[in-house]
């Protein structure tokens, strides 16, 4: 469904410049897929590495602009909320989300599984072209809660489907963050760059918060969101996010 040239438009975490432990975590992860992989790494910048928390893709319909997965999943034309959006951003993220990247063996028993599969596996992957680190609400590795997941849902009621969200069922409680990609690595290269970045992550993983400051309203002409056409902290105007929409 979606047309070339569409516009990428995102609730995202961490996106900008990175300190602390984050930009610690983020440049030794980089640096090991670099060691593996070679001149076929095409790293993210620093300050492009981001979290998606939920799209905000508009199409125009009969002049009115509907929520693109809405539309394309469950064939129904609504206009979000962005208000109500942008409320429910700064209520959850009032106090800080803790999340963990990282911190698995392949052998220890997990609370659950992502996608049907292992926190081990899941924590880092080639999904395609694209490194990916992926990590989860500490309260849900605690047995408490799916912080994200419910998030997610709540946005659907503001007019905002999850893209993981097609069925009633669907369960997404992943943080994903994307560091880089490659250009037709060798899959054993691939592989030996996963396995060390696993390695590492099961053994010093990230401990990171999500505030209400790190969140952003992010528009880009690309799924990479660089470079960016928009950058906004929460609340975004509606008006101002409207206007971004093809």
């Amino acid at each position: 469904m979606r047309s070339v040239g569409s516009r990428f438009i995102s609730a995202v975490a961490f996106y900008g410049p990175k300190a602390g432990r984050l930009r610690e975590f983020l440049t030794g992860v980089q640096a090991l897929i670099a060691e593996h992989v070679g001149a076929d790494f095409r790293p993210y910048t620093l300050e492009q590495v981001h979290a998606t928390l939920i799209a905000l893709n508009g199409v125009r319909v009969d002049g009115t602009i509907v929520n693109e997965y809405l539309l394309e999943h469950a064939g129904v034309r609504r206009e979000m909320d962005l208000p109500r959006i942008m409320d429910i951003l700064a209520r959850r993220f009032a106090v800080p989300l803790r999340v963990r990247i990282g911190g698995f063996r392949p052998e220890a028993a997990i609370p659950f599984t992502s996608r049907g599969r292992h926190l081990a596996e899941r924590t880092f992957s080639v999904q395609g072209e694209a490194f990916v680190l992926v990590g989860w609400p500490a309260d849900s590795l605690a047995g408490v809660g799916m912080a994200l997941d419910e998030l997610r849902r709540e946005m659907t009621a503001a007019g905002a489907l999850h893209r993981y969200h097609t069925r009633p069922a669907d369960v997404d409680n992943d943080l994903h963050l994307v560091v880089g990609h490659h250009a037709g690595a060798p899959a054993d290269a691939l592989a030996r760059a996963t396995a060390a970045v696993q390695d590492r992550l099961a053994a010093d993983p990230a401990d990171l918060a999500i505030a209400l400051s790190d969140i952003t309203i992010v528009a880009a002409d690309s799924h990479t969101l660089a470079p960016p056409l928009y950058v906004s902290g929460i609340p975004a105007p509606a008006a101002e996010v409207l206007a971004l929409m093809p």
